[in-house]
């Protein structure tokens, strides 16, 4: 027994040194961010935007982004916006791996993606660009409310993702087949993405709830009378909105 403790111990410390050194080459892959506030959120940014030789490009995204927030800050109540301004965001000048803005719940993806795994948890803007695409507000003007609609969804409702209450309406309305053959904001006829899983749900209500989404319904009236029991569970995780 004298004998087997001494291997398990440096056993041990050789797992912590290996875990040590994964974790230090990692960092060296990826930039540090320099921490920003914008509208009361903490925004996590890519160096290369703040070079100066890309002054009026970060100007223009940082305005950008703050017309984003300020659509949410405005139409919320006060504690609502403090908990969504919890949850950070990470602007990338220009992060090729990666195109869509995204919402990251976990690091294990990441890891197996070769991505930062500080990423976890956050709302990431791979591409800086997208922030002043004409066809993304055209199509997606609150694509920025929607991926912080999955942060809030995972880290602030109960039981996160599997929260019961919108689980069990996403179920209902995936039976009911009321998001089946629904307009697009090109006027083409397709399934709703909410279709997709119960986050994605959560998501796309909330764009409507609160501004315009991309697909039927598109506004909070339309989402009142098409979806009246999501419409509801978003009145009392969002507050009444009048």
């Amino acid at each position: 027994m004298l004998k087997i403790i001494p291997k398990i111990l440096i056993i041990l410390l050789m797992s912590k040194l290996v875990i040590s050194y994964t974790a230090a080459e990692e960092q060296k892959k990826f930039y540090d961010p320099i921490v920003k506030k914008l509208e009361g959120w903490s925004i996590k940014v890519d160096p290369k935007l703040l070079e100066k030789k890309h002054n009026k490009f970060k100007s223009e995204v940082f305005d950008a982004l703050a017309n984003h927030l300020q659509r949410i800050k405005y139409i919320l109540p006060d504690d609502r916006v403090k908990e969504l301004q919890r949850l950070p965001i990470w602007l990338d000048y220009h992060y090729e791996p990666l195109g869509n803005m995204q919402y990251h719940p976990g690091a294990t993806w990441l890891r197996a993606n070769q991505h930062d795994p500080r990423l976890v948890k956050h709302v990431h803007i791979p591409r800086a660009k997208a922030l002043l695409s004409r066809s993304q507000w055209a199509k997606h003007p609150y694509v920025v409310l929607h991926e912080l609609a999955h942060a809030y969804h995972d880290q602030v409702l109960e039981k996160g993702f599997q929260n019961k209450e919108i689980l069990d309406a996403y179920n209902n309305i995936k039976k009911a087949g009321i998001y089946e053959k629904v307009l697009l904001y090109t006027g083409r006829t397709v399934n709703h993405y909410a279709l997709t899983t119960q986050m994605e749900y959560f998501a796309e209500s909330t764009e409507a709830y609160l501004g315009v989404n991309d697909f039927y319904p598109f506004v909070r009236a339309e989402l009142k009378e098409h979806d009246p029991h999501m419409f509801k569970i978003l009145r009392g995780i969002w507050g009444e909105i009048k």
